[in-house]
């Protein structure tokens, strides 16, 4: 009789253990999958699951806002759009027929608030603190890019990826085809600057980068295109009115002869007319010959 009673605790000491093991088992199983859901995934592997965006959409990425619109038909290219010093994203769409045109065209626009910046590759001590709040060449390559192509399938390596800009976004042009070499298929800068160091005196990079006599490999190191020109490598249109007051024309000129002579075999197109100044009565103008330029980069059907 006590040998009976001893094996009923052995017994249910064993079910016991089962029981407890199997629970283990379906819990870890469940912590896999879950851990799982939760692993980050490469570009190539989120394709079937990127985020659908309404026709026109306001995104914030890194704590800065980006436009997104969408075309109502097939979308044959990726434009993003880069404002002037202190102009607003909306500007380009509600001051000129740019966006109008290109969405007629096929493109997607990707318009983020960019304020004062002058697209620097870092701030630093002598940077104004007032100005440390607005994005940066690095916010652009390091924020908008991958979360845009990680969230959304935008701006792929394989699909058709222009950037345009106008005044401190033409330069902001250069200097991300600077950073992002392989990314974009054509650009167009106008009224950009892209030699700080012929303007010594300018009080906006005076406030990023400090004195030019005091740090003058700030002013000539990775943020300046025309001293990086043997290194660009995105096919590009500059436009620059000769009556621009706020950029002198000879800054696109710099650059285009900088291009010419480091990469003879780049296509580089330069339109300077005589009468043009620095305003959207001349950067419209120059809308559909930029969206024509960047045409002739597509498949021709």
């Amino acid at each position: 009789m006590y040998t009976k009673l001893l094996r009923f605790p052995i017994i249910f000491c064993f079910l016991a253990l089962l029981a407890s093991c199997g629970a283990a088992h379906q819990n870890a199983g469940q912590e896999q999958r879950a851990s799982a859901k939760f692993k980050p995934q490469t570009v190539a592997h989120q394709q079937r699951h990127f985020l659908a965006l309404d026709s026109v959409q306001t995104l914030l990425i890194g704590g800065h806002l980006v436009d997104v619109i969408q075309p109502s038909g097939e979308v044959k290219g990726n434009i993003i759009v880069l404002p002037g010093w202190d102009f607003s994203r909306k500007d380009w769409c509600q001051k000129s027929s740019l966006c109008t045109q290109a969405l007629a065209r096929g493109y997607r626009l990707v318009l983020p608030e960019m304020a004062r910046s002058v697209y620097s590759a870092e701030y630093y001590i002598e940077t104004r603190t007032d100005w440390l709040r607005y994005p940066n060449k690095a916010w652009c390559t390091d924020s908008l890019v991958p979360a845009l192509q990680q969230r959304y399938g935008i701006l792929l390596p394989e699909q058709k990826n222009f950037i345009l800009g106008l005044s401190t976004g033409g330069r902001g042009v250069a200097l991300l085809c600077l950073a992002l070499p392989e990314l974009f298929t054509a650009a167009a800068a106008l009224s950009g600057d892209f030699d700080q160091t012929k303007m010594p005196a300018d009080n906006l990079m005076r406030g990023y980068y400090g004195e030019y006599s005091k740090f003058p490999e700030r002013w000539k190191g990775a943020d300046n295109p025309v001293y990086q020109a043997d290194k660009f490598q995105t096919p590009i249109y500059l436009g620059h009115g000769k009556r621009d007051g706020i950029v002198p024309f000879q800054q696109t000129i710099l650059f285009y002869e900088a291009l010419r002579k480091a990469k003879p075999e780049l296509t580089v197109v330069l339109n300077t007319p005589e009468e043009a100044g620095h305003d959207y009565d001349y950067w419209d103008a120059e809308v559909v010959p930029m969206l024509d330029f960047f045409e002739s980069f597509l498949p021709k059907h």
